[in-house]
């Protein structure tokens, strides 16, 4: 018999090429890894894994059972929903991954969440956008929270998006700037002219606000003078505050931030938040319930009072 945890670690290698990074994945160490693996190769009468000094890859046979592994997990946590949901159980473990500008407004909610349901463990983490699909699918994480400043988000097979929030992204600049004055939303050839004399802030190449923001810049041939690169949205809203430049943010982070003014610009750009889960926990009552709680943290304060 073939043991489900055991097959969940040989996915997650499958996954990530390495004991070293599936047991930071688990929070196990690297040497419990290895004989769990060993111990399925035993169960499995087939060696799995090609082993050297320093590394380890899958056999032939190996990856043959890791994707016969991700049906029957598949199929395992369908039947678990399942049941779970016509006993209306929020119970079990929840992975919940979100990038790190979220985590102060999600994690209040889950840790409410958990409070009303003490047989419900919700364990959370920091991901980047790019790489969350693969993390759901690889079941490194239940749910994860990512941004898309695509103007529709994308789908993924075996996965199912849920749109969370959506808000403008703004041409932010420091209070007192001479942008401040022009009439918005801002048009493209004010923003060209705003620009291309400036200190542009934005993230590393590869990230996806910077992608976004480079595609805005070309499509109004805009270059700037200089350009600054930091990790994290709330960075560059304080150097915007400092005077140091100018940038695109989301029109939450911008208005947030001391010293700092946002202009909404035409054609307008959009930062949709988005929920990923594999599709087969939909019918999970810990999944839904999280995912509720996710969107509460999200939603616009009110301001009818």
């Amino acid at each position: 018999m073939l043991d489900l945890r055991r097959l969940d670690i040989l996915v997650r290698f499958a996954a990530h090429h390495s004991i070293t990074a599936t047991a930071e994945d688990l929070g196990y160490s690297p040497s419990a890894i290895s004989q769990q693996l060993a111990t399925l190769e035993r169960e499995a009468g087939v060696a799995l894994l090609e082993r050297t000094a320093h590394s380890a890859v899958l056999t032939d046979a190996g990856r043959e059972l890791a994707e016969h592994a991700v049906a029957i997990l598949d199929a395992v946590e369908t039947a678990r929903g399942s049941v779970r949901a016509r006993a209306g159980s929020v119970s079990g473990r929840v992975t919940v991954s979100c990038i790190p500008g979220l985590a102060v407004r999600i994690a209040p909610e889950l840790a409410a969440l958990q409070e009303r349901h003490p047989e419900l463990v919700v364990i959370a983490r920091e991901t980047g956008s790019v790489g969350a699909a693969t993390d759901i699918l690889g079941r490194a994480c239940d749910i994860a929270v990512i941004d898309d400043w695509n103007r529709s988000p994308a789908s993924t097979s075996g996965l199912t998006s849920i749109r969370l929030h959506h808000e403008h992204v703004v041409l932010a600049v420091p209070a007192g700037h001479p942008a401040t004055r022009l009439p918005e939303p801002v048009s493209a050839v004010a923003l060209r002219r705003t620009v291309e004399p400036a200190t542009w802030l934005s993230a590393p190449a590869g990230h996806l606000s910077r992608n976004a923001g480079d595609q805005r810049l070309t499509a109004v041939a805009a270059t700037p003078a200089r350009r600054w690169e930091f990790e994290g949205l709330h960075v560059m809203a304080a150097l915007v505050g400092t005077g140091a430049g100018i940038a695109f943010l989301p029109e939450s982070i911008a208005t947030a931030e001391a010293g700092v003014v946002g202009l909404r610009i035409t054609p307008r750009m959009d930062r949709h938040l988005v929920g990923l889960t594999r599709r087969n926990t939909s019918h999970n009552p810990a999944i839904a319930a999280c995912l509720t709680a996710i969107r509460n943290a999200l939603a616009p304060p009110d301001t009818s009072e």
